[in-house]
């Protein structure tokens, strides 16, 4: 077989720190080279020489859109403040923090505006991490707690094609690879001093001797942020570490991570403000905004030989706070006391997962699997005045839910030009839910879903390869909604319990495409998809909850060219086209970005020079009641060079020094009340940052 077949504002009382251990004692195990037994014998105290080689495969990619991001590019890309930033170079995948580092960014791919991750399936060293049911929002995810510097491959796989993807996947799932290469192996102390007055340090330690999944890391960081409400305080310690390896019990890696974060939120501006001189471009209407994170996981991995078969299992724990105070709307809904609104949640989860392959035949891999996650809610919604005194609580929700699925399919290649994998996951979900608002009335409601997926791999030649992908994908509800059955003596439907109605939405989505192979210098991708979903979700910032509307469907195309003329230079540049519109009506889906385009260049010289340059283009985008965003350009640079055990690197975020808008949305607001009071919706935006410098110091030992 070759590798086709191989298939943010709180005291800071509470600090999580989980230091994982790397053990005391190594057993170094020496491996024979393979072709030692045909060696001729040599004479008694002659030297002779014994080499290796070491032959790094990459599995091709299943899809005409699959792409893998390695550690190289990881290392000199631009914009590396955390590791959100890393799903920047997802082609396709645009962002937008309408924070600052510590919250959830919004995610924008394949005409999806997935807010803080309802479409966009993230997993962290196997581990899942959107939330289901967030009070923030659904499908939650923030990677704020990931060092950059232990991510060792980011792989994206576009739409739900995979039995793997689960809920939340859409759009497509992105996975982060924990570890640090052989390349990168050792110990290293790194300090980062910014433009915004930032300070951040960094201590990995990897052994050289270890493999490469075991580690420790910890990070500190501070920001003042560019502009007021921007500030940003975070802690963190990573560590993996391989517990056991052996033939006969397998292997069993530890993982685990303590984060705690502080963050601000600016919140949005109405831009007639600032045409009109009322507050500038990058200023706040109130000062108090943003919130804190804090998080621990631990996580146990098998991994065995099961006579052919291979058995993967693990299972993982996780705790989860965070509080989010932010003010949208001013005084909308209370001309008094204001629109303050004061999120927490609390969250506790435990979930196992298992997979288990064996090949039939020689052309033929079956593959089962399942996993189970249980999670504890407790989440309030409260409306605060300006000391943040309680004024009218607008949630108080214990949760409890359960996510099961289980999984079947197959893997056939019976030549080496056709490879097809297929199958269904069967998805439950149980909620029970209680509302603590009125008089902790509880509701329970079981959903399930089958989701079959197929997709197929032609290759005409050793450089030409076709594709073609079918999957349906699917939204499960929020906990919220559960409550939307529920009415008033009087009959009269509760508004406010929103967030879709509580059933599983199936999306339907196809991909085909191609790509090309050069032996050296070119390599090139074409892929055009569609996605079909029952039910569109739309956030409102008035109400705070998602609005369910009619029938979408999203037509496009992505397009990608590397060019690469050495071996440590290569240009790379990714185009994505869609429309995303409503079915009946034809109206565009608000929030999605139709246009795409990112140009990278990056160069890593044997000789310890190093950079990259990062130019990206984002088109219009259609806001709510027919509004629309502004075009923008932007350029990050990076520069770099190593000699010895001395490491210099510089990052210069937007470059031209641009003045652009990094969220714009369109919705009612009342800031001023000497105004008069209008429910009209206006345009309002988030500034982003102007052009920041970093520089940073990392010695090797």
């Amino acid at each position: 077989m070759d590798a086709w077949e191989q298939t943010r504002g709180i005291p800071l009382r509470w600090i999580v720190t989980v230091t994982v251990l790397l053990g005391t004692s190594t057993v170094a195990r020496a491996h024979p080279v393979p072709g030692d037994e045909k060696r001729p014998a040599v004479a008694p105290g002659k030297v002779v020489p014994r080499y290796s080689t070491v032959v790094n495969t990459r599995r091709p990619p299943q899809m005409a859109s699959q792409r893998v991001i390695d550690a190289r590019e990881l290392s000199v890309a631009p914009r590396r403040r955390s590791a959100d930033d890393l799903l920047r170079l997802v082609p396709g995948v645009l962002l937008s923090q309408h924070g600052s580092e510590g919250k959830g960014q919004q995610i924008f791919l394949r005409g999806f505006d997935a807010a803080h991750g309802q479409d966009v399936e993230i997993v962290v060293g196997g581990i899942p991490i959107n939330e289901l049911s967030n009070i923030h929002g659904q499908g939650y995810s923030d990677l704020n707690f990931v060092i950059p510097e232990v991510v060792r491959q980011v792989t994206a796989s576009k739409g739900p094609f995979l039995i793997s993807q689960g809920n939340f996947a859409n759009a497509g799932t992105v996975k982060f690879d924990l570890g640090v290469d052989e390349q990168s192996r050792g110990t290293r102390v790194s300090y980062e001093l910014g433009s915004t007055v930032r300070h951040r340090g960094v201590v990995v330690h990897a052994p050289k001797q270890l493999a490469k999944e075991t580690f420790v890391a910890f990070e500190a960081m501070h920001d003042r942020g560019f502009a007021p409400g921007r500030e940003a305080s975070r802690v963190t310690s990573m560590g993996q570490v391989r517990l056991v390896d052996s033939k006969e019990y397998g292997t069993l890696d530890l993982f685990g991570t303590g984060y705690y974060a502080r963050f601000g939120s600016p919140g949005a501006l109405t831009a007639s403000d600032v045409t009109a001189g009322t507050v500038p471009f990058d200023g706040v209407y109130q000062t108090d905004g943003g919130g804190g994170s804090r998080r621990a996981i631990a996580s146990l991995r098998h991994q065995l030989d099961v006579g052919r078969g291979k058995l993967d299992q693990r299972l993982y724990a996780q705790g989860r706070q965070f509080d989010m105070l932010e003010n949208f709307t001013g005084y909308l809904q209370d001309g008094v006391h204001g629109d303050r609104r004061l999120q927490t949640h609390r969250f506790l989860s435990a979930g196992y997962q298992v997979e288990y392959t064996r090949p039939l035949v020689d052309s033929l891999v079956f593959v089962a699997g399942g996993a189970w996650q249980g999670d504890s809610i407790d989440q309030r919604d409260v409306m605060v005045d300006e000391s943040h005194g309680f004024v009218t609580k607008n949630w108080d929700l214990g949760v409890g839910q359960h996510q099961a699925h289980a999984r079947t399919g197959l893997r056939w290649r019976p030549t080496k030009w056709f490879y097809t994998e297929g199958g269904a996951r069967a998805d439950l979900f149980a909620y029970d839910v209680v509302d603590h608002v009125h008089g902790d009335e509880r509701t329970k409601k079981v959903l399930g879903r089958v989701s079959p997926r197929v997709l197929t791999a032609f290759r005409i030649s050793d450089r030409w390869s076709l594709f073609g992908s079918y999957g349906r994908g699917f939204r499960a509800p929020e906990a919220r909604s559960i409550l939307g059955g529920r009415v008033t003596p009087s009959d009269v439907e509760l508004d406010r319990y929103k967030g879709g109605v509580p059933r599983i939405f199936p999306s339907d989505a196809v991909e085909v495409g191609g790509r090309f192979t050069g032996r050296r210098y070119v390599s090139a991708g074409v892929a055009l998809f569609g996605t079909w979903i029952d039910r569109e979700l739309v956030f409102d910032h008035v109400s705070a909850v998602n609005l369910e509307l009619n029938r979408t469907r999203r037509l496009g195309v992505e397009v990608d060219l590397s060019v690469r003329p050495t071996e440590w230079l290569e240009l790379r540049q990714d185009l994505t086209v869609v429309q995303a519109r409503f079915v009946e009506s034809g109206k565009p889906v608000p929030g999605a970005p139709p246009l795409l385009s990112a140009t990278m260049l990056t160069l890593v010289h044997p000789r310890g020079y190093r950079a990259g340059a990062r130019l990206q283009v984002v088109g219009s985008r259609a806001l709510p009641h027919g509004a629309r965003s502004a075009t923008y350009a932007l350029l990050d640079l990076s520069v770099g060079y190593r000699t010895g055990p001395l490491q210099v690197d510089v990052q210069v975020d937007n470059a031209t020094n641009a003045r652009w808008k990094e969220g714009e949305y369109h919705y009612a607001s009342w800031w001023d009340k000497d105004d008069p009071r209008s429910t009209i919706p206006s345009l309002h935006f988030i500034a982003g940052p102007p052009l920041t410098i970093r520089a940073a110091t990392t010695l090797w030992f």
